[in-house]
């Protein structure tokens, strides 16, 4: 049996934002490592709280794997004479590596057969292997914005080491720390370290230190005393659930205490309220017949005295809504048509200009929107003009202060300013969904809105070259990417992307467009697509079918796919794609589609083909259908034929014009059909 390991990396405070990437990345850094080396184990757990980094490896090997490793040699031609005598490079090789004639392998590499000689390795002490590898572990961890500490680098200075494998201390410095067989407690409990005999013994020593080193077990606990508050109180307690994130990253000893809405509250409209008190002071508030009553806090330290960490708070609070309050009294004096001009003043991106830029851009972009979803001229004047007005409110103290209120305080403010309450409900819902599962609009003006302002981003951001990497997305673009997607499928709409990204680009400048790619921002969206059709359910081969098109109407394509699902194991769905590939099958390298000339067709069922090909191509075009569930419908005659012409009619007929007459046939009944997908990608079948 195993022995246990246990690291915990002790640092200064490391940002809530950062401790979730970060202790995942460790574990899975480890556990490479440990793959890596041959050394086995039964599992691996992470624990983080901002002061400590843990690992703890179960039944851990004392030694490597023995392994067999080949060591390559010359070739087979250059190791020996034509006499097949061994030359001196391979006498050479073998003396180096303690080879003999007799035990000599050969294996092709590339077009050359090659010399190895295979070498049994013992394993070496899992121990030694650690402790020599584990500053590699640590350091190979990503990190977006890191301090610098006796010439070296991380999230935040390491203060001590705690490492064992059962009892024995691992040998492990970083920098001028060492790592021993103690801890530290919690960091205002008044004692200096914790002795850890071994290191099943660590987990007890937390718990009795009152130190939750689990971030699942720690956001537990606040949402189990959040609800006894609640029900004591009789209250409905709003958990946010980026502050519950939050304050579960800033404590590993939680404790929920409760404190009564300081009275100046009830001069600001709730919905300022609601974000200051999370936002500004990080507290959950507490709701009583829509209005906030008590406001919850969590402080660190279940031992420390609550009622002076409550007076504290109470203070905060106190402070937040009166700077809130001066904040909105001085907003209310200017009206949002007056404010206008003002976002000349604050720059959207370097390139790209400021806000009133951004501005003038959703409007053209708009015009052009129009003319692909049901909107009449009173609707477009409404939008419009919350269009204009959209940004207006990033002028506002309030929202210098607190730029989660933008959109928020543009509603109440156009209330005031006496604008229509249709374009206020349009300037506080487009900024919705902020990020994945958040609320949606109620209104399809609001998600018009919130279209063009993120394809404006996303085609601005694509210019400037801000496209994200596999570590740093600094605009966020996959968050904007997948709000976008998420309010294009959520309304019926005929928006494809790049309808949508050819109509923002001609918004900019043609010196900043001109080495824009539109299919790399086409593909890049694509790629948030594919995760929300797995996420609901859709198979890979459904998903490659759906957007393995040059164009897609992320609606009619959300939709298409969903159908597909339901549909794919029925009889009619299987020929439907059968007919598809033997098209395909036959015309996929055909590229040349030219008219096609019923006067050289000679069979029935090639003449019966085209004209049931040219009633469903004028049915579609006529009605422009987009819905598969619709042309699937209406595909069984079409499926029928094609089976038949294919029973009956060579296509590959010796006279070339009766051939490419059939060719174009086939061709342009593959264009029709995948218009709703490419179902070549369609495995069952």
């Amino acid at each position: 049996m195993g022995k246990n390991l246990l690291i915990e990396v002790g640092l200064e405070e490391i940002p809530a934002r950062f401790l979730n990437d970060i202790i995942e990345d460790f574990k899975n850094n480890f556990k490479n490592f440990l793959d890596k080396e041959n050394i086995l184990y039964k599992n691996i757990e992470r624990y983080a709280t901002p002061r400590r980094l843990v690992i703890f490896v179960t039944d851990i090997s004392p030694y490597q794997q023995n392994r067999v490793i080949k060591i390559k040699g010359p070739k087979r031609t250059i190791a020996f004479s034509t006499s097949s005598e061994p030359t001196s490079a391979l006498i050479g090789f073998m003396e180096k590596n303690g080879g003999k004639l007799e035990e000599l392998k050969f294996e092709k590499v590339g077009k050359d057969e090659y010399v190895f000689i295979e070498k049994n390795v013992e394993g070496k002490m899992s121990k030694e292997i650690i402790e020599k590898g584990f500053n590699d572990v640590l350091f190979s961890i990503p990190i977006k914005k890191p301090m610098r500490w006796d010439n070296i680098t991380f999230i935040r200075p390491i203060r001590w080491i705690l490492a064992l494998i059962d009892d024995e201390v691992l040998k492990i410095k970083i920098g001028n720390v060492e790592s021993k067989n103690r801890t530290h407690p919690f960091l205002k409990s008044g004692k200096d370290f914790i002795k850890v005999s071994d290191a099943n013994s660590y987990f007890d020593i937390m718990i009795s230190e009152g130190i939750i080193i689990s971030i699942e077990k720690r956001k537990e606990k606040i949402v189990e005393e959040l609800n006894s508050f609640g029900k004591e109180l009789g209250v409905e307690i709003d958990i946010d659930e980026d502050l519950l994130d939050e304050l579960t990253n800033l404590t590993e000893s939680p404790k929920v205490f409760s404190l009564p809405l300081p009275s100046q509250g009830k001069n600001l409209p709730n919905e300022i309220l609601l974000e200051i008190l999370k936002r500004g002071a990080r507290v959950f508030p507490g709701i009583k017949k829509d209005e906030i009553v008590y406001v919850f806090g969590v402080q660190n330290g279940i031992n420390r005295k609550s009622e002076i960490v409550k007076e504290g708070f109470f203070n905060i609070i106190k402070a937040k809504i009166d700077d809130a309050i001066f904040f909105y009294n001085k907003d209310k004096e200017i009206n949002l048509k007056d404010r206008i001009d003002s976002l000349k003043k604050i720059v959207f991106e370097k390139n790209l200009g400021n806000y009133y830029d951004k501005t003038l851009r959703i409007i053209k972009l708009l015009s052009k929107i129009y003319s692909d979803i049901k909107i009449n001229e009173e609707e477009r004047i409404v939008l419009d003009r919350a269009a204009l007005l959209s940004y207006t409110d990033l002028t506002t103290l309030t929202v210098q202060e607190y730029p989660e209120l933008h959109g928020i305080i543009g509603k109440i403010l156009s209330s005031i300013s006496k604008e229509e309450r249709a374009v206020g409900d349009i300037i506080g819902e487009f900024i919705y969904p902020r990020k994945r599962s958040d609320k949606l609009p109620n209104n399809n003006l609001s998600k018009i809105l919130g279209i063009a302002d993120r394809v404006d981003t996303l085609v601005g951001s694509f210019i400037s070259n801000l496209e994200p990497t596999s570590k740093e997305d600094p605009v966020g673009l996959r968050r904007i990417s997948f709000t976008l997607l998420e309010l294009l499928i959520s309304f019926e709409n005929r928006l494809s992307l790049k309808n949508l990204i050819e109509y923002s680009l001609n918004t900019y400048p043609d010196d900043l467009k001109k080495d824009f790619n539109v299919d790399n921002l086409i593909n890049f969206i694509k790629g948030r697509f594919k995760l929300i059709l797995e996420e609901n359910g859709v198979q890979y081969d459904i998903i490659n079918c759906i957007l393995n098109l040059s164009d897609i109407i992320p609606y009619y394509s959300y939709k298409n796919a969903k159908y597909i699902k339901e549909i794919y194991n029925e009889s009619n769905f299987i020929e439907f794609v059968k007919a598809y590939k033997r098209i395909f099958n036959i015309v996929k390298d055909y590229k040349e589609v030219s008219e096609i000339r019923k006067d050289l067709f000679i069979k029935d069922e090639e003449k019966e083909l085209y004209d049931d090909y040219l009633s469903k191509k004028d049915y579609i075009e006529k009605n422009k259908i987009l819905d598969f569930s619709i042309f699937f419908d209406k595909s069984i005659d079409l499926v029928n034929k094609i089976n038949k012409f294919f029973d009956n009619v060579l296509v590959m007929d010796k006279d070339e014009e009766i051939k490419n007459n059939r060719l174009n046939l086939i061709k342009n009944i593959l264009i029709l059909m995948k218009n709703f997908g490419s179902f070549d990608e369609i495995i069952k079948s």
